[in-house]
């Protein structure tokens, strides 16, 4: 029998209610100093890990088992482990790691039961580099449940459309990771998943305590490459820019927050208040208390240099955001800023600055467009920028609270390809190398 659709959702939303403010999930990625089972908690522990393993498969020590047992499921979302070319794998049950890295071979590195316990594990030979790979068993090829961090696959043959991925230390490339379990909200009535992407050396054990900037963007299934999203468009392939712009030294190792929009319930929450029928005030407390508090507990991010940002109603939604709640942000960015909703009701953006008035916050503003074909947004766009200097911004991209970085890209487009090609502009904006 089908269920009714609140029936669902209210179940979905009980499932998920460990995720309130604070609350960190069940197999969050340790953070904290300390040990496990003797070993460093954090990244400083990953070659006693992996010692600890050869120690308890070579003598299947109970006590070296159970010590290893903790060691791994402490770490449950952060492996594959890796040091020095050797890789730990862990699964619950014995199955092939395929991997780029050993050309897809299904008979090359098998775990087996660690001395007839529940677990299995294997370890590898793997040089370093960015490495996707799935495990395969007898109910075919999956993801790694141990592991959180994936890249988006355009083989048509891969019903995931994304891989696991090992990222050695070393590798000079950025990671993205999914978080283990959808955020729920109950006055919003939905869910939705977390991607971040973190930044080259994250995981390398000098860097342990690090803790690094943060951009957290709207719409997060369209901020990554994925190539099969954004109505045809790739997405904006943000990974990928911040690769080379922190390889080439010009922006500096930053944490991106990536929370995707609802669908259908994307226009309520990103472009109307309450009232004018819409869930703006509901969509901004959940971003506060339970999307940030959540990246925060999980991944090490410095709380004090903040930034949000979106394209089209995501960078309404993010200025709004920022601009009623100085105290959490530092920088705001908006691209192509949709400012239209409410204005019959005098409920917009631009009716509300004036109350707002000029708050400490570093603002960049691009669209495309031009004033004779008006796209874009562009005549908002610029009645947006007036609104601010009248208020006490500064024009110009020199660093500081007062600072309105403003770019019209001439007839530029509303997409995801203008919005990729524009986005070293406020990278470098708010993360300067």
């Amino acid at each position: 029998m089908l269920l009714p659709i609140a029936t669902l959702l209210s179940l979905l939303l009980a499932s998920c209610a460990f995720q309130a403010a604070g609350d960190p999930p069940p197999d969050a990625l340790p953070s904290a100093d300390g040990e496990v089972a003797g070993c460093a908690a954090d990244a400083r522990g990953t070659a006693c890990v992996l010692a600890l393993h050869a120690r308890a498969v070579a003598g299947c020590d109970p006590a070296d088992v159970a010590a290893l047992v903790a060691a791994v499921t402490s770490r449950r979302g952060q492996l594959p482990l890796w040091d020095g070319g050797t890789a730990l794998f862990v699964s619950d049950r014995p199955a092939a790691i395929a991997g780029a890295w050993n050309q897809w071979s299904t008979t090359r590195t098998t775990t087996q039961p660690l001395c007839g316990g529940a677990l299995a594990t294997a370890t590898a030979a793997v040089p370093s580099g960015h490495w996707p790979y799935q495990l395969v068993d007898e109910a075919g090829w999956s993801l790694d449940p141990w592991n959180h961090a994936f890249a988006y696959d355009d083989f048509s043959g891969n019903r995931w459309g994304r891989n696991s991925v090992l990222a050695t230390p070393d590798a000079g490339r950025g990671v993205l990771v999914a978080f283990p379990t959808p955020l729920c909200d109950a006055a919003l009535g939905n869910c939705r998943e977390l991607l971040a992407y973190l930044p080259p050396g994250y995981a390398a054990p000098a860097n342990a305590s690090t803790r690094y900037p943060v951009a957290y963007l709207h719409d997060g299934q369209n901020v990554f490459d994925d190539h099969d999203c954004c109505f045809g468009h790739t997405g904006w392939e943000l990974n990928v820019t911040l690769d080379a712009e922190i390889a080439a030294g010009r922006v500096a190792p930053v944490i991106v927050v990536a929370a995707a929009h609802a669908g259908a319930a994307r226009r309520a929450e990103y472009g109307f208040a309450a009232a004018a029928g819409g869930k703006q005030e509901a969509f901004m407390e959940f971003q506060l208390t339970t999307v940030q508090p959540t990246a925060e507990t999980t991944w090490r991010i410095d709380p004090t240099r903040r930034v949000v940002g979106g394209s089209s109603m995501g960078g309404l939604i993010s200025m709004r955001l920022a601009l009623e709640h100085p105290a959490h942000y530092v920088g705001v960015a908006s691209i192509s800023g949709a400012f239209y909703p409410g204005q019959d009701t005098m409920t917009s953006l631009g009716d509300r600055l004036p109350t707002i008035g000029k708050v400490p916050m570093a603002i960049y503003q691009d669209h495309g467009g031009s004033a004779a074909s008006g796209g874009d947004f562009y005549a908002d766009n610029r009645a947006i920028r007036a609104q601010l200097l009248d208020l006490g911004w500064r024009d110009g991209c020199a660093a500081g609270p007062s600072a309105l970085c403003y770019w019209h890209e001439l007839d530029a487009a509303h997409d995801e390809l203008a919005w990729r090609d524009r986005a070293w502009r406020w990278l470098r904006f708010f993360f300067p190398a």
